[in-house]
């Protein structure tokens, strides 16, 4: 018996040992390969960490790129195959997804769709982009944003653009003067310290692609997307505190049926919170809202990138909130990209800034029109800011627009530093509302609660620039005598090279029996 102890103990010394020199010999293997990627991603002093998609996706089929309805074609997020992406030499995985050139509303929720190609990464230093388009009749390219003077080699004979960028931002790379086949680029700081595994409080999920339907935060939790995920489902907290949304990851719907007027699966929902952090995900395909808050306070909203196609696809709707910060991010939207609404009560203290736009449909930075939804008494929309605002595109209905449908007071409203690129207002059925900036209190409307109306009241317009485009016309124009829009302050407007100091040079609409007080510098 004690000889077959000594015996035994042997073995498992010997099975001990031998895991030592195997888990020895792995890290040293493990420590030459990290040495060998960071070798292999250093470029001239420069860092890159790149994400390769999930080998799961399909590629992208030339039948997958035709403009029809999601129920006439493929709708699922693929491999792009004809825009090839290289960064400092290395192969840039690029997504191909799905965007929605229409500019007339489909009653039956059901327009076609095109498609366009996206990607990401991170760097450090300097980043050389090249991208390569065989398939296209390449003529000319411009990138946005125009303020940071990029100037693309293009070879049209190769078909290959290539430029260098220094800055982590928004990128995007415009064929031939046509919003078709743009290419999205992503480009973001090198993270620190990032989670690499689920603790108690985090939630991690790793590269792949993942089918979660619905995932639901809890108090201080976090979720965390990393580089190279795919998350088909939707994120949800309601009355939760201090809960975060992070990562390099996608979050996709297009698993999802379409609203359509029913369900809406919206990608981030979060009600009823205190402390809500998102943080440079990126956000396609979805069902409808894309990023919404009701009722919630002390929110950050921080680099995220947003792409939708479907109707009423807004990109970051926030109702009845306080105290909400939405910065350095990326909007394309098929519905308003930026709007404020009153659900259940008032809003207040909600700054939009450093923000890039690409609207498709409807208005590019709303408020309005449910004001009151809720006919909650004494409600307002107050202290709300739109600062450093690029749009790169603006194809439908008015650039800056406040709207008050119900009996709100909205007043302390600031649009400051605002350039739109190419203003194309009035496109599709859009004629109905072709302003550049429109300040109104309508005498009805589809999305009116109560019987009264209420005021707007001190804002100020500051510093807009239209680059390209249309000369689009203006209107403030209020209910009644009694519901006025008062004080407004327009100043350093200049649009396609004009600088507009008087009403009727800017094609102002404005009614002097329901206004008051509006100026022009």
């Amino acid at each position: 018996m004690e000889k077959g102890k000594k015996v035994m103990e042997f073995a498992q010394w010997f099975v001990i040992f031998a895991l030592i020199i195997i888990a020895v010999f792995a890290g040293k293997r493990l420590k030459d390969r990290t040495k060998e990627i960071s070798r292999m991603l250093n470029y001239e002093g420069s860092k890159l960490v790149l994400y390769e998609g999930p080998k799961s996706l399909q590629d992208a089929k030339p039948e997958d790129l035709l403009s029809e309805s999601e129920k006439q074609r493929n709708f699922a997020l693929l491999h792009c195959t004809d825009t090839k992406v290289k960064v400092n030499g290395y192969d840039c995985y690029v997504y191909d997804t799905n965007v929605n050139h229409n500019r007339v509303w489909y009653p039956d929720y059901m327009p076609p769709q095109s498609r366009t190609p996206i990607t990401y990464f991170d760097f450090e230093g300097m980043a050389k982009i090249e991208v390569s388009v065989p398939a296209m009749d390449l003529k000319s390219v411009k990138i946005s944003p125009l303020s940071y003077h990029i100037i693309p080699e293009v070879d049209l004979d190769s078909k290959t653009v290539t430029f260098t960028i220094t800055k982590p931002d928004n990128y995007t790379v415009i064929f031939n003067d046509s919003p078709e086949r743009a290419l999205h680029i992503f480009a973001n700081t090198i993270e620190k310290d990032a989670p690499t595994e689920s603790t108690e409080n985090i939630k991690y999920i790793g590269p792949g692609e993942w089918n979660i339907e619905n995932i639901i935060l809890e108090d201080n939790q976090t979720l965390y997307l990393a580089g190279g995920a795919v998350v088909h489902g939707i994120i949800n907290a309601n009355y939760a505190k201090n809960i975060k949304v992070e990562g390099r990851g996608i979050l996709d719907g297009s698993s999802f049926q379409g609203w359509m007027g029913k369900t809406a699966y919206v990608p981030l929902k979060f009600d009823n919170c205190d402390g809500v952090t998102i943080k440079d995900i990126i956000v396609l395909n979805s069902n409808a809202w894309v990023c919404s808050a009701k009722s919630s306070v002390n929110g950050v909203i921080d680099g995220i990138r947003i792409i939708s196609s479907r109707p009423n696809g807004d990109g970051i709707t926030l109702q009845s909130c306080n105290n909400y910060r939405i910065e350095n991010s990326f909007v394309r939207s098929w519905d308003d990209s930026l709007v404020l609404k009153n659900y259940e009560g008032s809003s207040s203290h909600i700054s939009f800034e450093n923000m890039q736009l690409w609207t498709d449909f409807a208005q590019s930075m709303e408020i309005g029109y449910e004001t009151n939804k809720g006919q909650a008494e004494d409600v307002s929309i107050s202290d709300i800011t739109f600062r450093n605002i690029t749009v790169l595109n603006n194809f439908h209905k008015p650039v800056i627009s406040v709207h008050n449908a119900d009996d709100a007071i909205i007043k302390e409203v600031t649009f400051q530093n605002i350039t739109v690129e190419n203003a194309q207002m009035g496109s599709g059925d859009g004629d109905e509302m072709p302003y550049l900036i429109d300040i109104h209190i309508p005498k009805t409307s589809n999305w009116t609660s109560t019987k009264e109306r209420g005021t707007i009241d001190h804002i100020i317009i500051d510093n807009v620039k239209v680059l390209s485009g249309k000369f689009s016309p203006s209107r403030v124009e209020g209910f009644d005598e009694n519901h006025k829009i008062s004080n407004v302050s327009i100043s350093n407007l200049e649009i396609l090279s004009e600088k507009i100091t008087g009403f009727e040079q800017g094609k102002f609409q404005i009614d002097p029996a329901t206004t008051e007080n509006i100026i022009i510098k």
